[in-house]
């Protein structure tokens, strides 16, 4: 299943293609699983996430057959009690991993099932985030509840309760807060400047009562780590589930920010054009339609 540099090589060659990953891609869909690994990383990154994956499948079933775990039924059952809470990025890896294993398993003669990895399996475990797929409106809480999400976190005493309280009032990315350094916060003006997307830059108010909880002297005010980020998300979905509330999300607590902003705007007077040219600056976006997937059109 794996390509080293001469196989890629002779097919750039016998193909006269630039990019082998995009001419493997079936009907030039970049969802869609390649027929080969094309690389070292991706190949140890496939082999450990099988691996794990198959042992959770064998300690659920009891079953040690690769050809036996790869059972469709065996297959969502252990996604379904240990993978729920991943993120879209890794439920992808680990989807592909397995399809990886039953192809292998095809070529050896171990098993002439069809793959378990169906388009409804990916539809499926989809659906395990409510915040997994970036294009679909996310209109965030209903505003007590992310009051009261922001208030489980105080009083648990959480260290995530302070960049929650960020997103809320601020509107920030949770990548633009793992990112805050103690430079980018403008305590004589009451402004955080924010380093977005692509490097682009904004200013964003600080509220008084937020000013105060942070500290200028630090390089950087939480952790920019993959593994804070995936932390800090799980404390406010697992806050979210405390509560009896069945969307989660770090980004829906922005999405609210924007909401509280919009409203505050078109009571002062703002024409909806207006308000939403506002907050689509706040966030950060380039075009003002972006704001409908975080404000709804009034009367929707």
């Amino acid at each position: 299943l794996f390509w080293d540099t001469e196989d890629i090589a002779a097919y750039k060659a016998e193909h006269g293609v630039v990019s082998v990953k995009r001419d493997l891609r079936p009907g030039g869909d970049p969802t869609r699983p390649l027929p080969a690994i094309l690389s070292h990383r991706t190949r140890a990154g496939y082999f450990q996430t099988a691996r794990t994956f198959f042992e959770r499948a064998r300690d659920l079933t009891g079953q040690r057959r690769l050809a036996d775990l790869l059972d469709p039924v065996t297959v969502r059952r252990t996604l379904d009690t240990h993978y729920r809470d991943l993120q879209p990025s890794t439920l992808r890896t680990v989807l592909a991993a397995i399809g990886k294993v039953h192809q292998g398993c095809v070529q050896v003669g171990w098993t002439q099932a069809p793959s378990p990895i169906t388009d409804e399996l990916r539809e499926h475990v989809k659906a395990y985030r409510d915040d997994g797929d970036v294009r679909q409106p996310r209109f965030g809480y209903l505003p007590e509840d992310a009051e009261r999400i922001l208030e489980t976190l105080k009083q648990k005493g959480s260290v995530f309760a302070l960049p929650a309280e960020i997103a809320l009032r601020c509107g920030l990315r949770i990548s633009e807060i793992a990112g805050l350094q103690g430079k980018h916060v403008d305590l004589v003006d009451g402004k955080l400047h924010v380093v977005g997307k692509g490097g682009k830059k904004r200013d964003v108010d600080l509220p008084a009562g937020l000013a105060d909880q942070l500290n200028p002297s630090r390089q950087y005010l939480f952790d920019p780590s993959r593994s804070w980020k995936q932390a800090f998300y799980q404390a406010v979905r697992d806050a979210a589930r405390a509560l009896g509330i069945q969307v989660s999300g770090v980004h829906r607590l922005r999405a609210n920010c924007f909401q509280n902003t919009y409203q505050d705007l078109v009571e002062e007077g703002w024409a909806d054009k207006k308000a939403r040219q506002k907050i689509s600056k706040n966030a950060g976006h380039n075009r003002v339609e972006v704001t409908y997937s975080y404000v709804p059109k009034k009367n929707s």
